[in-house]
């Protein structure tokens, strides 16, 4: 909403505050971000994903992993223990944890580079080539459930995809660039349209030492000499015929 400045006689003029553009401070111009980033990180939506399915598939080898240990235990553990060592909630809520864990700190790094962080986007970059190798010795392993290989091989090529792209030329500039527009210190807001004085116009103002436009024409001078003095009649006639 702009504000109104009210002159003597009545003229009043509005003030329109100044627009800068949204969500930039300053008006400075943020750098744009480059397809590689944003396809990056839409991979990265495939990665989580597969990682996701193929980490719930492998509950019956964690499972049986997990027994294994259990076994392995002295044999003078407390039966209380081993009850709630074999349970399975207690082996589903370990596995709910890490796994939400994982998923967010991965969801936060691909925002941080989608923001243009760089040391986010070398995380993320390193990432992606650790699950495309754990994908490929997967491959020669063996896996229970077979078919969880799809979702885990998807989400390594994902990953390696991801990491390509971010690690090219333009990945890096645009991240060096968003450093530098963080750090720049915002500019001052520039002062608010029309300056201080009366109007010129209807909608401008006028310097010092300039006169003021007047719209119908310009005002009448008075003519040169002494100023003349309008002063009431005499009323000394009227007062002689009264006394006669």
């Amino acid at each position: 909403m702009g504000a109104t400045i009210h002159y003597p006689g009545g003229m009043s003029v509005p003030i329109q505050p100044v627009q800068q553009p949204a969500g930039e401070p300053g008006g400075e111009q943020r750098p744009k971000r480059p397809d590689a980033v944003t396809i990056a990180a839409e991979l990265w939506a495939a990665v989580i994903l597969g990682q996701i399915i193929g980490f719930i598939a492998q509950y019956p080898t964690m499972r049986d992993t997990w027994d294994r240990q259990i076994a392995s235990m002295p044999a003078d553990t407390p039966k209380e223990e081993l009850d709630v060592l074999t349970s399975s909630a207690l082996l589903i809520t370990v596995m709910a944890v890490a796994g939400v864990a994982l998923t967010v700190v991965s969801v936060t790094l691909v925002l941080l580079t989608r923001a243009g962080y760089n040391w986010a986007r070398i995380v993320v970059a390193a990432m992606g080539v650790f699950l495309a190798v754990n994908a490929g010795f997967m491959l020669f392993g063996d896996v229970s459930p077979t078919w969880v290989m799809i979702p885990l091989v998807i989400s390594g090529v994902a990953g390696i995809g991801s990491s390509v792209l971010l690690l090219r030329r333009e990945s890096e500039q645009y991240c060096r660039a968003m450093t530098a527009y963080r750090r720049r210190p915002p500019r001052p807001a520039q002062p608010a349209w029309p300056p201080a004085g009366p109007p010129n116009g209807p909608y401008s103002g006028y310097g010092p030492g300039q006169p003021p436009y007047w719209p119908y024409g310009e005002p009448q001078q008075p003519p040169p000499g002494p100023p003349h003095v309008t002063r009431p009649p005499s009323n000394e006639g009227n007062e002689f015929r009264g006394q006669s």
